[in-house]
C-alpha cells in the first residue's frame, strides 16, 4: 500500500532536480529560521505571508500556505475576512486565484459557510475602524474626486466606510494585511499613511520590520528595501 506523498516534500523534490542549494535555504533559512523568529508572532507572519502571496498571485504556494495560516492561529473565519479584504488592495482576480484552493481546504478541515462571515455584519465604529478618517476623507475628496466621482464612491461608502469597519478581522491584522500588500506590490508611497494608522491600532515598528523580512522571501527583496527606506524616510519626519 501506498500512502500520499508530502506535497512540501514533491516540492522540494522538482525544486532540488533544479537547484538543490535552494531547498537547502527554504529549509534552513525560511521553514527553521524564518517562521522561529520571535520578533512577530506565527499568527502574525501567516497574514503578512498569504497577503502577500496574493498580491502576487502565487498560486504554486497557496496549498501550503493557506494551510499554515490556519495552524499558526488563523481562524477560518478570519481567513475567509482576510480574502475579502485583500480582494480591494490586491485586486479580485488575485483573491480569486485563492478561493478554489481555500475551498478545498475548508471543505477537508469540515469548515462550513456558517461558520464564516456573514454579508451582512453589525459594523464597528467608525473611529475605531478608521482613526485617521478625517484625513483619509480630505485626501481624497483632493485627490480623487475631481477626477473618478465614481472611485470616490466606492472608496468611501464601500471600503472605508463598510469593508474596513466589518468585525470579522481586527483592525490592526487589516493594517497588517494591507500593508503587506502594498509593500509587496511595490506600492511604497502609500505605506506611510497606512502605517500611521496601524501604529495607531497597536502594530508596532518593530513588528513590521519583521514583517519586511518576511515579505522579502515571499514578495522580493526588492520591494522589501524599498519599502522599508520608504518608512525610514517617513519617521525621521517625524522627529
Amino acid at each position: 500500500m501506498t500512502t500520499p506523498q508530502d506535497p512540501t516534500l514533491a516540492l522540494f523534490n522538482i525544486v532540488g532536480s533544479v537547484s538543490p542549494v535552494l531547498v537547502t535555504y527554504t529549509q534552513d533559512k525560511i521553514v527553521d529560521e524564518l517562521w522561529s523568529r520571535l520578533g512577530l508572532s506565527r499568527r502574525d507572519r501567516a497574514i503578512v505571508t498569504v497577503s502577500t502571496l496574493v498580491a502576487r498571485n502565487a498560486q504554486l504556494a497557496y496549498p501550503h500556505y493557506l494551510e499554515k495560516a490556519l495552524d499558526s492561529g488563523l481562524e477560518p473565519s478570519e481567513l475567509s475576512e482576510l480574502m475579502t479584504h485583500l480582494a480591494f488592495y490586491a485586486g479580485w482576480p488575485n483573491a480569486f486565484g485563492a478561493m478554489a484552493t481555500l475551498s478545498a481546504i475548508f471543505a477537508k478541515r469540515g469548515v462550513t459557510t456558517d461558520q464564516l462571515p456573514g454579508v451582512s455584519e453589525d459594523l464597528i465604529p467608525l473611529e475605531e475602524a478608521i482613526p485617521d478618517e478625517a484625513i483619509r476623507a480630505s485626501f481624497i475628496a483632493e485627490t480623487v474626486t475631481p477626477v473618478s466621482p465614481s472611485l470616490q464612491h466606492f472608496t468611501d461608502d464601500l471600503l472605508y466606510h463598510e469593508v474596513w469597519r466589518r468585525p470579522g478581522l481586527a483592525p490592526r491584522d487589516r493594517g497588517l494585511a494591507t500593508l503587506s500588500v502594498l509593500a509587496a506590490s511595490g506600492q511604497s508611497d502609500f505605506l506611510p499613511f497606512y502605517f500611521s494608522r496601524a501604529r495607531q491600532q497597536g502594530l508596532t515598528v518593530e513588528q513590521f520590520g519583521e514583517a519586511l523580512s518576511h515579505i522579502a522571501f515571499y514578495g522580493g527583496w526588492g520591494a522589501a528595501i524599498r519599502a522599508a527606506g520608504v518608512l525610514k524616510t517617513s519617521l525621521q519626519g517625524e522627529g
